[in-house]
């Protein structure tokens, strides 16, 4: 047999045979002993011996073979082999009321009719999967008792009989029929069970993929962008006040460079998302002193458009990540200009029972009804059909509301078009008694300090050099750990700060270089590490060896202000 279901039945069978052969061999011992005490004689010995040999060799050989099948997968035989022992099982207590049914009128009558009826009826929920095993079973039974009660002039009974054996049949056949529909259903959930792992693990395969291409994308272009920014920056710095025009190119360079920076992370961001990697910092802080930086970087674009961009609302301490909360109002404020010809944008603080609301409102284009739930979704745009790259990539209020999911805020936007939007954040309330006061540096000064520069790739290697001479530092610069030992048994000055790319040439990585340096140097020698790699696996590990790491593209200004704190500050 090569049908499944055909496969399950006869395994159905077994099993449930497995459970009722050692009460079956009982019932024949107790059947043995009644006949014994009402007619004791060598044929009940003979009849009781074989009969429990037979059994036995059914149980073993027949469990064996059909075990052989499941390995092999030849089913048909071990079919036809279960419908036969049960046929000879059957025949043996055939002939019980052939030897033993003499006395018409005895309790012997009674006790093997209610016998061997208690025998069929209690074999069927084990045989009903298999319906021929059954059949063979209970016929010759039926047909022993049909025919000996028509030799004792038992006509009634022998009818009764004959339409006992229907009755049973037509019972076999439909719980036959409900325990094959069983197996059916099982299968059919067992096959869609494998389709649902299958489009799971492919659909896994699929985010690995997506993740691998991610990761090596954003090295690849993380690398060049790093080092636009810092030739920028050094545009920017040694260009005069005098040559107003350069200075304005530098300065619309460097803004050109932060919009595509700020494009590439919120993608890296929106992925990072999806997967859950982000790690929720909440702290304890002033609401509008922590908004007023963020609102004023802002004012040049809300400036450039004639639009006027305030903060309203009194101080209130709330309780939430501001590293995320900052990435939610850039974002919101960054809509609202981009889509605001006139008017004015204005963030307000608005106390509640719990918390504070935030919220951020505009005097824009508006968005119709039936478009306002599809703005949180990527790449969503109102009215950029022609997706004008000044209009973003559709991202912001995207990874806004994942954020906001994130951080447990609720998220509501109001808007009417030609009117404009609202955007409401409720975030809640904090205790003032756990403000950490942070640490503002009057002045970032990192001058006169030797920084070691070690980076494979020339271009962000000349960049970083330049930058820091910029600043005042001298830079020794190296591609690899030979060069930079080289460096420091030289006659040179000796580091006084490790900066390293986390991948150099040759497998090694920056960590190995900052320790290698310090076995040469100093074990508290501060030190820096920089990667375009994301990978989470990553970040973690270099996180838990306790070393400073920037994600590539670093703004000079923040990689300043790591320099200025590992420089002043305990490394």
């Amino acid at each position: 047999m090569n049908s499944a279901i055909g496969k399950r039945q006869v395994d159905y069978a077994f099993r449930q045979l497995r459970v009722t052969g050692w009460p079956h061999a009982l019932a024949v011992a107790i059947t043995a002993y009644v006949i014994w005490r009402n007619a004791p004689g060598l044929d009940v010995i003979l009849w009781f011996v074989i009969f429990l040999l037979a059994h036995g060799l059914r149980i073993l050989l027949l469990d064996r073979w059909w075990q052989a099948a499941q390995t092999t997968e030849e089913y048909r035989r071990v079919r036809w082999q279960l419908v036969a022992s049960m046929a000879v099982a059957g025949c043996c207590w055939g002939v019980v009321p052939l030897l033993f049914m003499h006395n018409v009128s005895g309790e012997m009558v009674i006790f093997i009719s209610l016998v061997l009826a208690g025998m069929i009826c209690a074999t069927l929920p084990a045989l009903a999967a298999c319906l021929p095993a059954y059949i063979a079973f209970a016929t010759p039974i039926f047909l022993a008792l049909i025919f000996h009660y028509y030799s004792l002039g038992l006509s009634a009974t022998a009818f009764l009989s004959f339409a006992f054996l229907g009755a049973m049949l037509a019972i076999s056949t439909t719980v036959h029929r409900i325990i094959t529909g069983y197996i059916s259903l099982d299968l059919e959930n067992q096959t869609l069970l494998q389709e649902v792992t299958r489009a799971r693990d492919d659909a896994e395969r699929a985010n690995q993929s997506k993740s691998s291409f991610l990761a090596a994308a954003s090295h690849d272009l993380r690398q060049p962008l790093q080092a636009l920014g810092f030739f920028l920056e050094c545009i920017n710095v040694r260009v005069g006040d005098s040559d107003l025009e350069m200075r304005t190119l530098a300065r619309q360079a460097l803004g050109s460079h932060e919009s595509l920076s700020d494009l590439l992370n919120a993608l890296l961001e929106l992925s990072r998302l999806e997967s859950r990697e982000l790690n929720v910092r909440r702290q304890h802080f002033l609401l509008r002193h922590f908004l007023q930086p963020i609102v004023n970087e802002f004012q040049s674009l809300a400036q450039a458009k004639g639009l006027s961009l305030v903060l309203s609302g009194d101080d209130a301490v709330v309780e939430t990540d501001p590293v995320l909360l900052a990435r939610v109002v850039r974002n919101l404020l960054d809509n609202a200009v981009k889509f605001t010809a006139d008017g004015s944008i204005v963030v307000r603080l608005l106390p509640e029972a719990d918390g504070v609301q935030l919220t951020v409102t505009d005097t824009g284009v508006g968005i119709a009804d039936d478009d306002q739930h599809k703005v949180f979704t990527e790449y969503f745009q109102v009215d950029n059909e022609a997706r004008l790259a000044s209009r973003g990539l559709g991202l912001g209020l995207s990874i806004v509301s994942r954020i906001c999911r994130l951080l447990g805020h609720a998220l509501r936007l109001n808007s009417t078009p030609g009117i404009g939007t609202t955007v409401v954040v409720s975030l809640p309330r904090g205790d003032a008694s756990h403000i950490q006061q942070a640490v503002h540096p009057q002045q970032l000064d990192v001058a006169g300090h030797c920084v070691l520069v070690v980076d494979d790739d020339p271009v962000i290697l000349q960049a970083l050099a330049a930058l820091l001479q910029d600043w005042g530092c001298t830079a020794l610069t190296a591609p690899g750990m030979d060069d930079a030992l080289a460096c420091l048994n030289s006659a040179g000055p000796t580091p006084d700060l490790i900066l390293s790319d986390y991948r150099l040439d040759g497998g090694v990585h920056g960590i190995d270089l900052i320790r290698a340096v310090r076995e040469k140097t100093s074990d508290d020698l501060p030190a820096l590490l920089m990667s375009g790699d994301t990978d989470p696996a990553l970040v973690q590990s270099i996180r838990r060896q306790q070393f400073h790491l920037l994600h590539k593209p670093v703004k000079p200004v923040q990689l300043r202000k790591v320099m200025h704190q590992l420089l002043t500050g305990p490394s």
